[in-house]
């Protein structure tokens, strides 16, 4: 895992992991944009732990650099060299993502935690998401799920 600041990126700082280290995203690497706090770039736990709160963008697909659709992650890196992920919002568009985290300002991880819960999904009528790298998990009914949820999650996030 590393992060860095990537100044094509808006100067915002980049989170990365590859897939053979990070549990509890379905397999899939990470490679997303920090969502700030108050103050620095993680955002602490009822237990003391740090956790970065990610913007991952889905597979390009061709829309505009900001208006991307993605997931909001919890990933915590303390625990040696695998990254433990919690999906605190699937399928949310980036803009709408960073408005929230402005306007509210958490200051811990339950308080991103409430904020990512308040930003709209991206199903909006006449709008179809791009596919999520990998297999796609199914609900008994066919129907897409959303990514599995760490069974390592932060205590107190919700």
């Amino acid at each position: 895992m590393r992060w860095d600041e990537a100044p094509e990126d808006r100067g915002r700082v980049k989170f990365a992991a590859a897939a053979e280290a990070v549990e509890g995203y379905g397999g899939r690497p990470l490679n997303g944009r920090a969502l700030q706090p108050a103050s620095g770039y993680l955002f602490p736990d009822q237990d003391g732990e740090q956790w970065w709160v990610i913007f991952q963008p889905w597979p390009p697909s061709g829309l505009h650099a900001r208006k991307v659709p993605g997931d909001i992650l919890a990933c915590n890196d303390s625990y040696g060299d695998m990254v433990h992920v919690v999906v605190l919002a699937a399928g949310v568009w980036e803009d709408d993502a960073e408005a929230a985290f402005r306007a509210h300002v958490p200051l811990t991880l339950a308080d991103a935690a409430r904020v990512a819960a308040t930003v709209a999904h991206v199903a909006a009528p006449g709008h179809t998401a791009p596919e999520r790298p990998g297999p796609a998990p199914k609900r008994t009914d066919g129907t897409p799920a959303d990514p599995p949820v760490s069974p390592r999650g932060p205590m107190g996030a919700g």
